[in-house]
């Protein structure tokens, strides 16, 4: 008996174990990517904001109210200062923004769940930390991915209540071996059947396996002595076998649930934080496009061989053609100092310049992969069209 129940108790640990290490494998992964830093940065740093949203309209409020304003016609963000604009988002990043900050809720309550499992505290009553509020519940519930919350919440809060249930001693001269041997070979622990203690529980709760466990006492070959069936001692088997048996087994079952969970919620805030990041860098270049756009009077001067060129350069409007020529490949403005980067079949080439006079004049350098460098200057002539 006693090897059955340990052989069990291993297995459940195993696969805990392997949830655990993959667990463990995947989050420094995703914490170590530069697209995940600001998500798990924003979370640890606003934790407990993050835990009272419960609408789309307060994900869009919060997000803005953590972000730093930028210089006039900024085009590049640092980390954690890009403020999406409230009007005209399409429904695809709104939903983005939704999930990601629903991800990052249910990542907070994995996290959660998971602590009072593990730790020493396992028999107190839910935090709220934990378990979110009604308004908050049914919002991450609308997100697909995330709908896995509400069987974790439930098993969650049925363990934590059984295992605040007091336990009481079995009585002197007690013969629970047998009582256990005959639940330890009926009823398996970890598995899909219907006859399994983990099913039962999910199914019927704690009122559901303390009717099973009045079973031994009815079998019809009478297994149980007649002096040990009392109420009490019936009672006092039953809650001993759930403590000693079923609790951890429960819980480790749990755990499993709740790593599954918390890399589920990992994964998304990943996948959704990249997609929103997209759209900021496309945003990021129409606002940087339309501060360049219209014709400039273009001198160069080479410091390689003290040779000076002039032309015309046009940057067209953001989503329209551009003329025949070449386009940087990168147009970024933080403030008033412009990024320009060019790749031609030969290299690459890179200006750094200082817009200023109202936007109509750009002075820098530029430095070429294939050794050309020297300084830039930049008249406009006219703007774009309006």
């Amino acid at each position: 008996m006693a090897l059955h129940a340990n052989r069990n108790l291993m297995s459940a640990l195993c696969i805990v174990g392997i949830q655990i290490f993959v667990f463990c494998s995947l989050s420094p992964a995703f914490a170590n990517q530069e697209l995940a830093g600001t998500p798990w940065s924003l979370l640890e740093q606003h934790r407990e904001q993050i835990l009272q949203i419960s609408s789309d309209d307060e994900a869009f409020a919060f997000f803005q109210s953590t972000t730093k304003p930028q210089g006039k016609g900024s085009g590049t963000r640092t980390k954690s200062q890009y403020s999406p604009p409230t009007l005209n988002l399409s429904e695809e990043i709104k939903e983005a923004f939704t999930t990601y900050f629903a991800s990052l809720a249910v990542t907070a309550h994995a996290q959660a769940f998971r602590k009072s499992i593990v730790g020493p505290s396992s028999a107190s009553p839910p935090s709220s930390e934990a378990v979110p509020g009604e308004a908050q519940f049914h919002w991450i519930m609308k997100q697909s991915p995330l709908q896995t919350l509400k069987p974790v919440m439930d098993f969650y809060q049925q363990v934590s209540a059984w295992s605040q249930t007091p336990f009481q001693p079995l009585p002197p001269g007690n013969d629970f071996a047998k009582f256990a041997s005959y639940y330890d070979q009926t009823y398996p622990d970890w598995d899909d059947s219907p006859l399994s203690w983990a099913n039962i529980f999910q199914q019927h709760g704690q009122k559901g396996i303390e009717a099973r466990l009045l079973e031994y006492w009815q079998a019809p070959d009478q297994l149980a002595n007649q002096h040990t069936s009392s109420p009490s001692t019936q009672h006092a088997y039953a809650q001993h076998y759930i403590g000693t048996r079923l609790l951890p087994m429960f819980r480790a079952n749990l755990l499993a649930q709740i790593i599954r969970l918390e890399a589920t919620a990992y994964e998304t805030a990943r996948e959704t934080w990249h997609h929103i990041q997209q759209w900021q860098q496309q945003e990021q270049t129409k606002s940087a496009t339309t501060r360049l756009c219209g014709t400039w009077q273009w001198m160069v001067h080479n410091h390689q061989n003290h040779g000076e060129r002039k032309g015309t350069i046009t940057f067209s409007p953001p989503d329209q053609p551009s003329p025949s020529q070449v386009e940087p490949t990168t147009i970024a403005i933080q403030g008033d100092t412009v990024y320009l980067k060019w790749t031609f079949p030969q290299g690459v080439q890179e200006d750094s310049l200082l817009i200023s006079n109202h936007d109509t004049h750009l002075e820098g350098t530029f430095k070429n992969s294939l050794g050309p460098h020297g300084s830039i200057s930049g008249k406009r002539l006219s703007t774009c069209r309006s």
